[in-house]
C-alpha cells in the first residue's frame, strides 16, 4: 500500500511510537526492532494496555535521549510527509515520525 501525503490513516492494531525525527526513528530501528521485549515501532493494542505504550515510549526516550511519544490506535493519522519507510504524521495534537513496517497495516 502506498501512503499518500494529506490522507488520513489509522492503525487499530498498535499504539504507534512517534519519534521526533526520522534520523531518531532510524537509529531506533538500527538498535533492533526488539530489545528487552520492547518493539521499536509500536505496542500491540490487543495485548497491551495504555500503560505498556507509555512505558515503551519512556524506554525509547531514555535510550535515545530524545522525546518519544505514542498515539492511541483510535487516533487518525494525517500524513504530512513520506520518506521510504518513515512517515511524518499528525496524530491528534502530537506530531512525529512513525516507521511503516510490515508488522502492522495502516488503513485509510
Amino acid at each position: 500500500m502506498t501512503i499518500e501525503v494529506g490522507k488520513l490513516y489509522s492503525c487499530s492494531e498498535y499504539f504507534l511510537l512517534l519519534f521526533p525525527d526520522k534520523e531518531t526513528a532510524d537509529r531506533t530501528t538500527a538498535a533492533g526492532i526488539v530489545r528487552t521485549g520492547v518493539l521499536a515501532v509500536g505496542v500491540p493494542a490487543a495485548a497491551a494496555p495504555v500503560r505498556a505504550a507509555a512505558r515503551t515510549a519512556a524506554y525509547w526516550s531514555e535510550v535515545i535521549d530524545k522525546p518519544v511519544s505514542y498515539c492511541n490506535p483510535e487516533t487518525p493519522l494525517l500524513v504530512l510527509s513520506v520518506d521510504k519507510k518513515y512517515v511524518e504524521v499528525l496524530a491528534g495534537d502530537r506530531k512525529g515520525w512513525i516507521i511503516n513496517e510490515d508488522l502492522f497495516e495502516l488503513c485509510e
